[in-house]
């Protein structure tokens, strides 16, 4: 007997996101995989992005604009709407590689039905190219505790979480801006139940939230490992301070923008 398909849940947080959530929009509602609902919360915008998100309501389960507490805020009014056994959050400056891109993991959840979550890889792009064929930089591989305890590895744009996994960990903690999803996984510990797939499943453009300003993502981490003692202390500042010296030299710090 063939195996009944499980309803995956999109979800996607904007604010005034203009630029980009229409390609974001068209990449899910475009996926070969039927059995996908799409969510879309905005924080209020007034730059046009209600506008582009009118165009397609009559394709998504549920969408609201009205000013929110922030990105986990909006992360969580999004599940309260999600009735996927999977839920996959993609931003809106972000969008699938191609249309098969869920159903290319739709076997691999099937697979892994225990899983706490399933993920694949991310492409970098730069921010600014709309059409981009090439990649920079590939995001997402194999997950291993020991540097997941120090590093987020786990690209939440390609990360199809069980339903499960919120209710035995609770929701998304409105007290982070950043870490969100990190926190998020930490809380399992080395628990996690966590499987890696080889295929790309969503590009994300370099500058986002986490991206654009990489001080803040790593002290925010950083208050993660510590507040679930994810490693020794000493450990958890040790490599904070190699990362932040590695990010100086770089000349990585910029503007952090939502």
């Amino acid at each position: 007997m063939t195996p009944v398909p499980p309803l995956v849940s999109v979800i996607t947080a904007s604010f005034n996101a203009a630029d980009f959530i229409e390609q974001t929009i068209s990449s899910v509602l475009s996926q070969s995989f039927q059995n996908l609902e799409y969510i879309i919360i905005d924080g209020g915008s007034r730059d046009g992005t209600v506008e582009i998100i009118r165009k397609y309501e009559s394709s998504l389960v549920y969408w609201h604009s009205k000013p929110d507490r922030g990105l986990a805020h909006a992360f969580n009014l999004g599940l309260s709407q999600a009735h996927g056994a999977w839920i996959l959050y993609l931003n809106a400056d972000d969008y699938f590689f191609d249309r098969q891109a869920v159903e290319s993991m739709v076997p691999h959840l099937l697979e892994n039905r225990d899983a706490d979550v399933v993920f694949g890889q991310v492409a970098l792009t730069p921010r600014n190219d709309v059409n981009s064929v090439s990649f920079p930089a590939i995001y997402g591989g194999p997950w291993r505790w020991k540097e997941f305890r120090l590093i987020c590895t786990i690209p939440h744009q390609a990360a199809f979480t069980r339903r499960e996994f919120f209710d035995r960990v609770g929701r998304f903690d409105e007290s982070w801006r950043i870490a969100v999803d990190y926190e998020h996984y930490l809380r399992a510990g080395p628990t996690l139940a966590a499987w890696f797939i080889p295929q790309k499943v969503s590009v994300m453009r370099a500058g986002g939230l986490s991206l654009s300003n990489l001080l803040p993502s790593l002290k925010e981490w950083k208050k993660a490992q510590i507040a679930h003692k994810s490693a020794n202390p000493f450990l958890v500042w040790g490599n904070y301070i190699a990362r932040y010296f590695w990010c100086a030299v770089k000349g990585r710090f910029s503007r952090r923008r939502r």
